[in-house]
């Protein structure tokens, strides 16, 4: 696996330091970077003539009334429970204001910049223009400097910058500017544990506390055998930079289903941006352990139900699967920012500068233009893949959150990992375990501050930890996961206020469970987003990987489990013509009864105990574990 830490390109790019030249009395400071940049050294000022596609995101209307939108459609008490919305409602309730789109374009005229030079993205929510160094630093009252990775790569970015007053409340962000630290999505597999498992290994061969079988999970989460597959329910999976070996899908068929599924069952893949299944390249290179944990457990759960294997990047650009944002323009086209909008360096450029010329291999890049919608919603979207909040720009976090919002109005249900560090987070496979700064909550291997995870944090996504069995008996339950290397990720945001539908919940945890590290260590303010929501095992997977059986560990194992387990309470609604449940959060808050409540273990990192999993909601494992029959029963009462 490779990540954006790890910069391999030689193209010269720059980076800022606010201290205008000229006088812009009328300016205020719009971002600024908290903390030294990881891994980045400041060397000399940007040359003024050198060229930069600015891209700036327009405020959307309407967005100070998300949470009543969605909760109106998502909450069981609500009379509009279920009643999605269309793809056309959500572009046209959002849409920026005219006058938001007419003040920005005037702003840049009059700075200088001709009309002619001005574009927008499809949907109106993005302005782009190409601009000389000279020109942004007059513009944005800035300084931009040349940086180089310690790899030796090198960008240009400043540490803040500033916008006219006037202007300011019509935009969300321009970019690049701030941001360095731009990531692919980590993994939230912690890698194969103990070598491949004993030759043999099968449904029945190993106790549960030593290889979780979909037996295992039917015992512990009462989950039926599946028999119905609704067209248009295929369970949809998100994979960055991991390869779908297809052959090694008869096999695991063979080995762990249980009733077995045929041997040419394989899933719909939907290439973005390059996206491509293995082949000997990513075969040898061990590309494929998170797509293989991935689809084989969901297929164990809700076949004869397909799966939709969203395959996100081409791996040859650094930036090739940016921050979920072109998994997101493939989606929504209102969204897409093929015209203006993606930031080349959290975001991939399309066609790829990367190019080897080689169009039969998996890594060979991709030439196309950024894919701009046509990828199929799915009602459920498993996400095993994460990254640091506090290594991505605030304003960039938050309009992410708000798509995902979107997605959920239009019934579909997102669910991510929230990692295997703890309290901690994954930064990369160099530094895979992460914390911030105490002083200036910036990424740091050194921290002590807690680190949350980006984009559990965002209040649109159902977030999923991890448990483990307490013994190699099913019968005496799960308790958090304690396996170095598998530790649920929890914690509260430090960039997303509580939503309401976790309001009670976490403020009773914050009244009678809290640990007293102070605020120096977590956000202990009681008007966070929490995370995780929910939980399930995240010990022992069983998986085929290249041919051979092994047992896996991580969120990214508990996160299908989840997943599958709505795609099947979604076909249970379709077949007595409801419409899927949607955004899930609502629901399962108003329902703890329909968890296993988890109330022994923590998430320790960041040289603390982290927090306790306690009675009710708490910052480790959610609302405990799904118990189907349950959740089922409540389904099918709703609207």
């Amino acid at each position: 696996m490779r990540f954006l830490g790890a910069v391999t390109t030689a193209l010269l790019l720059s980076l800022c330091s606010a201290a205008p030249q000229l006088n812009h009395a009328n300016h205020a400071l719009h971002e600024k970077r908290d903390g030294v940049p990881h891994q980045w050294q400041k060397r000399d000022r940007a040359y003024s003539h050198a060229k930069l596609p600015i891209r700036i995101g327009l405020r959307q209307r309407n967005l100070e009334h998300a949470e009543r939108y969605i909760r109106d459609i998502a909450d069981p008490d609500s009379p509009n429970f279920g009643k999605h919305w269309s793809a056309e409602q959500v572009a046209n309730t959002f849409a920026p204001h005219p006058e938001t789109k007419d003040a920005v374009t005037n702003w840049l005229i009059e700075s200088g910049i001709d009309r002619s030079r001005i574009s927008y993205s499809t949907g109106h929510n993005w302005v782009q223009f190409h601009s000389t160094v000279d020109e942004a630093e007059r513009i944005l009252a800035t300084e931009y400097w040349h940086y180089m990775h310690e790899s030796g790569g090198y960008r240009m970015a400043c540490d803040s910058y500033s916008l006219p007053q006037h202007v300011q409340r019509h935009i969300d962000f321009v970019m690049p500017t701030i941001q360095l630290d731009g990531l692919r999505p980590v993994p939230r597999v912690s890698g194969i544990l103990d070598g491949p498992l004993p030759n043999g290994a099968k449904l029945g061969s190993e106790p549960c506390g030593v290889l979780t079988t979909i037996d295992c999970l039917r015992k512990l989460y009462k989950i039926p055998e599946s028999h119905t597959a609704a067209r248009g329910n295929e369970m949809g999976i998100g994979e960055w930079v991991s390869y779908l070996n297809e052959p090694d899908l008869p096999l695991f068929f063979k080995n762990f289903t249980r009733p077995q599924i045929p041997g040419n069952t394989k899933p719909e893949i939907i290439s973005i941006d390059g996206g491509k299944t293995a082949n000997k390249t990513t075969v040898a290179g061990n590309l494929g352990l998170e797509a293989a944990l991935d689809v084989q457990t969901a297929y164990s759960i809700i076949h004869p139900q397909n799966i939709n294997v969203y395959v996100v990047g081409d791996g040859v650009n650094i930036d090739s699967s940016g921050t979920f944002n072109i998994f997101l323009d493939a989606l929504d086209e209102s969204y897409c920012t093929y015209k203006g909008g993606d930031q080349p360096y959290v975001d991939p450029v399309y066609p790829d500068p990367n190019d080897d010329g080689d169009s039969e291999d998996a890594l060979g890049a991709y030439n196309g233009p950024l894919q701009c919608g046509g990828a199929p919603k799915s009602n459920v979207i498993s996400v095993s893949y994460g990254q640091i909040e506090g290594a991505l720009p605030i304003f960039y976090q938050h309009r992410q959150c708000h798509e995902w919002m979107k997605l959920g109005l239009q019934g579909v249900s997102v669910l991510f990992a929230t990692g295997d560090t703890g309290v901690a987070n994954q930064y990369n496979e160099e530094f895979p375990s992460a914390c911030l700064n105490a002083h200036d909550d910036y990424f740091d291997v050194n921290g002590t501050r807690y680190a949350p995870s980006f984009p559990v944090n965002c209040p649109y996504i159902t977030a999923v930890g991890s448990t483990a069995f307490i013994s190699n008996n099913t019968a005496d339950g799960e308790k958090a996961s304690d396996e170095l290397g598998a530790i649920s990720g929890g914690g509260f945001s430090n960039y997303f206020a509580l939503p309401s539908y976790q309001a009670s919940a976490v403020r009773k945890y914050m009244r009678e469970f809290a640990p007293n590290y102070g605020a120096n260590v977590y956000n202990d303010t009681g008007k966070a987003r929490g995370f995780p929501d929910v939980s399930a095992i995240g010990l022992n997977g069983p998986i085929i990987f290249n041919g051979e059986s092994f047992a896996v560990s991580g969120t990214s194992f508990s996160a299908p489990i989840v997943a599958g387990i709505v795609t099947l309470l979604n076909e249970a609604r379709l077949a007595v013509g409801k419409r899927p449940v949607g955004f899930l959060n609502p629901m399962f808050y108003k329902h703890p009864e329909a968890f296993n409540d988890i109330t022994i273990g923590n998430n320790a990192g960041c040289g603390t105990g982290g927090f306790n999993a306690v009675p009710g909601w708490d910052p480790v494992t959610g609302l405990g574990t799904p118990n189907f029959e349950k959740l089922k029963k409540i389904a099918l009462e709703l609207p």
